[in-house]
């Protein structure tokens, strides 16, 4: 759908006037025809180009961690949380998650570890909410670093702003909310999503990952 329409934008003319050549037209059209929506030279110029190759990069990251097993890798390495208290075992997956979403885009974040903290936590034994929501909203603390997010990229492309001056108050920014989620997930979370039980359909997740 995004394709066709941007085709679109190079087909139809800037100025409906120019397409069906009415005489009592004032607007000014061009001898050779009628000037498209968007052209190519546009495009060359104007486009972010580094915006897109940031976001490109970053799913191309998650496809290859997810292909090349990195992530089965990571599940196992996470394993060493397992004889933490559960309120350590979120703060220390959001800390990750956080740090992780810094350099590549928050969708590829969480396409990475949320399938891996899932099984993570059907064997811990423990609500795999409890650990995906925290990593979730985590992977929106993209604060830091212009390659984190579109935003980030958009704003930082304009030059009045520098790495250090984005870093030192994003990490204020991501120590902030990562108090605040883990505050949430440990105190009201609890009722609200069940987070003391251990959910049916975790049997059914753990079969189908055999």
């Amino acid at each position: 759908t995004v394709m066709f329409i941007v085709f679109l934008l190079f087909v139809l003319p800037s100025k409906a006037c120019c397409s069906v050549h009415r005489r009592d037209c004032l607007c000014k059209c061009p001898v050779n025809g009628s000037e498209s929506l968007l052209d190519w030279d546009t495009v060359q110029h104007k486009l972010p180009w580094n915006v897109v190759l940031l976001l490109g990069s970053g799913f191309a990251l998650a496809d290859a961690a997810e292909v090349s097993g990195l992530s089965c890798w990571l599940g196992n390495r996470l394993l060493v949380v397992q004889h933490l208290p559960d309120a350590i075992k979120a703060l220390s997956v959001s800390v990750i998650v956080a740090s992780v979403t810094e350099v590549i885009s928050n969708v590829a974040t969480t396409t990475l570890f949320l399938p891996v903290l899932a099984q993570l936590a059907v064997t811990l034994s423990i609500n795999p909410l409890y650990l995906m929501i925290p990593a979730a909203v985590s992977a929106s603390y993209a604060f830091m670093l212009p390659v984190a997010t579109p935003p980030n990229a958009i704003a930082f492309s304009f030059g009045y702003l520098k790495v250090y001056d984005m870093v030192l108050t994003g990490i204020l920014m991501n120590i902030m909310c990562i108090f605040i989620v883990n505050l949430a997930i440990n105190t009201w979370g609890v009722p609200l999503f069940d987070l003391h039980m251990f959910p049916n359909w975790t049997n059914a997740y753990d079969n189908s990952s055999r």
